[in-house]
């Protein structure tokens, strides 16, 4: 509605503006919109507002004497006109409807609360209009004549209409800034207390830790009840800001008795396991003895009360209760309290429970270490056979280049293909968490897919048929490791042939699609459910499955190729047609030109070394220590060997080595006390120290630098790193 165009109509609304615009506190808004009505409108403007529950709740009632403001304020809310009646502020919010009427016109003048009200204060006319923003009714707000002896005309109204209409534009702005703000201060009081929570371990600490989080932020009290091991209930806190209010409220309650049958009392709560909400001045509370007396010492008004219950086992309750603030309890004040309830019987349950988890604790610390061991253990035994194979084969091609090179090569691509499999053993956080280290080159992916349906032969051997191939008569290029590559093939084929009847099809396709490099497995085999099919490549799958793997799960190896192809900024794929009708997975990654491609290296023609640099070995595998020591001479480097620390302390006798690589793991003592008794020995004056093990771990190479080794390596080093290493100490090439 337009506003009428009289005199100071403009000057009115200018007015009205610039305070709404000013202010994003709801308080602050209903006071600015009143300001602007009185006296320059009307004697009195009143305000109801609905509240979660919808109903109406005056909040506003502003004359321009503060006392008559109060007073009628205080009035109001102990007596409300039934929302049937026509005219009252409830029938207008309810219907958002506007009225124009005399207090003295029937149906108003019948309602007694109603009527008692106006005429207390000697209200005539008012005008009462719907809040209403956004198609959602915030309340009403009436404008009222009385003592001024004034009358509401018809541009009045209209004037009026437009301040409730901007007032409720600018009413909903606050209350959704307020409502943000409002969450915001709650989720922070949340997250301060989960924080304090969970650095407390005892009980006295924890029960002030609640109470200082709820008072004075939330409540003005908070009552908190435990439980002893005898399920007796004992008043453990009753906290307000001011402690000797509070030390009075114990003294009152300790001559109380609370009915343990009042609902909304501790003792039912704690019996019922139920939240309970309610008001001292409403029934049920009000008509027990006890908690009405408590009422009327300290002027409680509402409270919440919460059981607090952990891991299935009530220990207490805990109440809040709003008293000379004036506030209420809202939902999400009574949500809020809950979630600090739980979260503070958790925390009183690990305080009572400390020394059992401080034990199970250290014994899951205990499992922890003897699991890293054993696999550090496991790594170094499977570790130390296949160093002297790789030595081995390092000095056949050096000593006869030309004879079974396809033979060596295989063994080669085993060795390394172990060697990182055991990486991968020692190493699975970092696999699981896509933070395995990538040894990026060109690679052809044709050569990829031949080497893992060589490497999954051993799986193809009882089936009607091989694996089929598809692959391009050219090069198909990435920047990837081959090693990882190919052990994404490998995955895909293993669980093919897993889940593929053994006459069944398999088929692995390679292909360039517009500068993309693709690899493709498929089958005919099992096929995956449509439930199944968007969490194939996720971590640990199969445990949501059949133990016997009949509903259609998949393992941690899909895992595995998704991630390694994310990290070759690749992506992959599933797809079936359902159960019982195959499935492909396609992996794509970035191609790049043919070009890149190197040659494959040639087996090393023997260096020419310059003869006498001294070494020795330490190693109680003396099928180690030969093969690398006849490595070494094929370089032209002395060596001699040794099976334990004493026989290499006795052979510094007659033998002065320029560097030693000692094994960690020997007889008697290790390598570490090794390093430490030659660092102290004057013969060792100048000798380099070399940690040659097959423990891998990061603090297996910390601890073998702070034992003053110069290098540590692990086995099996390729031949080209160890001459690297060993030159870089020495200063001479290899």
């Amino acid at each position: 509605m337009s506003a009428p165009q009289h005199p100071g109509i403009l000057e009115l609304l200018a007015s009205a503006s610039s305070a709404l615009a000013g202010s994003l506190d709801p308080e602050d808004t209903l006071h600015a919109i009143a300001r602007v009505i009185v006296p320059a409108i009307a004697d009195w403007c009143r305000i109801d507002l609905v509240d979660e529950a919808g109903v109406p709740q005056r909040r506003l009632a502003y004359h321009s004497d503060p006392d008559k403001s109060r007073e009628a304020l205080a009035l109001a809310r102990q007596v409300r006109a039934l929302p049937e009646t026509v005219g009252s502020m409830a029938w207008c919010a309810k219907h958002a409807r506007s009225h124009h009427g005399s207090f003295d016109d029937a149906p108003a003048a019948a309602d007694p609360a109603l009527r008692g009200y106006t005429q207390h204060f000697g209200m005539r006319e008012h005008y009462i209009v719907p809040l209403v923003a956004h198609g959602r009714t915030l309340g009403a707000m009436g404008v009222v004549q009385a003592e001024s002896g004034r009358s509401l005309a018809a541009e009045d109204c209209a004037l009026i209409d437009e301040l409730a209409r901007r007032a409720a534009l600018a009413l909903d702005n606050a209350s959704a800034y307020a409502a943000a703000e409002s969450a915001r201060k709650r989720l922070e009081l949340l997250a301060n207390a989960s924080s304090a929570l969970a650095r407390s371990l005892d009980v006295e600490d924890t029960l002030r830790t609640i109470a200082t989080t709820l008072v004075p932020a939330v409540a003005d009290w908070c009552r908190i009840d435990l439980l002893d091991d005898a399920g007796v209930q004992h008043r453990r806190i009753s906290y307000h800001s001011d402690p000797q209010r509070a030390e009075r409220a114990l003294a009152l309650a300790r001559e109380l008795q609370v009915s343990p049958d009042a609902r909304g009392s501790m003792a039912w709560c704690i019996r019922e396991r139920e939240p309970s909400y309610g008001r001292f001045d409403e029934p049920p509370v009000s008509e027990d003895p006890a908690l009405r007396r408590f009422n009327e010492a300290f002027g409680m008004r509402a409270f919440y009360v919460v059981p607090l219950v952990a891991r299935g086992r009530t220990l207490g309750a805990l109440r809040v209760t709003q008293a000379e603030s004036g506030r209420d309890l809202g939902e999400q004040d009574c949500a809020l309290i809950l979630e600090l309830g739980q979260r503070a019987a958790l925390a009183l349950d690990n305080a009572h429970a400390y020394a059992d988890a401080d034990t199970a604790r250290r014994q899951a610390e205990a499992a922890s270490r003897a699991k890293d061991e054993f696999l550090a253990m496991l790594g170094h035994e499977l570790r130390n056979p296949l160093a002297p194979i790789a030595t081995a084969l390092e000095l056949m091609a050096r000593r006869d280049a030309a004879s079974h090179v396809e033979e060596r090569r295989i063994i080669e691509r085993q060795v390394r293909h172990l060697s990182r499999l055991i990486d991968d053993l020692l190493d699975v956080s970092r696999i699981t968490q896509g933070k395995v280290e990538l040894k990026r080159e060109p690679v052809d992916l044709r050569v990829v897919v031949a080497h893992a349906i060589e490497q999954t032969q051993p799986i193809f051997k009882g089936r009607a048929a091989p694996a089929e191939l598809r692959l391009p008569a050219g090069p198909v290029m990435v920047q990837g490791d081959a090693v990882r590559l190919t052990q994404v093939v490998c995955n895909l084929l293993v669980n093919a042939a897993k889940f593929t009847p053994a006459q069944g099809r398999i088929a692995v396709r390679v292909a360039l699609a517009g500068g993309e490099a693709v690899v493709e497995v498929e089958d005919t085999g099992r096929g995956i459910g449509a439930d199944l099919l968007p969490q194939v490549f996720e971590l640990f799958v199969q445990g949501r499955q059949s133990i016997d793997r009949q509903s259609g799960g998949l393992g941690l190896g899909l895992a595995i190729v998704r991630m390694l192809v994310e990290r070759h900024g690749g992506r992959v794929a599933a797809s079936s047609d359902g159960e019982g009708r195959g499935s492909r997975f396609t992996v794509t990654l970035p191609a790049i030109e043919a070009g890149a491609a190197t040659v494959a290296n040639e087996p090393a023609a023997p260096a020419n070394a310059p003869s006498g640099l001294r070494l020795m070995i330490v190693d109680d595998n003396a099928d180690a220590a030969e093969t690398l020591a006849e490595l070494l001479r094929v370089v032209g480097c002395e060596v001699r060997c040794a099976g334990d620390g004493d026989s290499a302390l006795r052979l510094l006798d007659e033998y002065r080595p320029q560097l030693a690589l000692l094994d960690i793991g020997l007889p008697g003592y290790d390598g570490y006390e090794l390093a430490t008794r030659m660092r102290g020995d004057p013969r060792t004056s100048g000798m380099k120290l070399v940690a040659l093990t097959g423990y891998g771990r990061d603090n297996d190479r910390q601890r073998a630098l702070a034992a003053r080794f110069d290098e540590h390596l692990v086995k099996p080093v390729e031949a080209d790193r160890l001459f690297r290493t060993l030159s870089g100490l020495l200063g001479v090439p290899l």
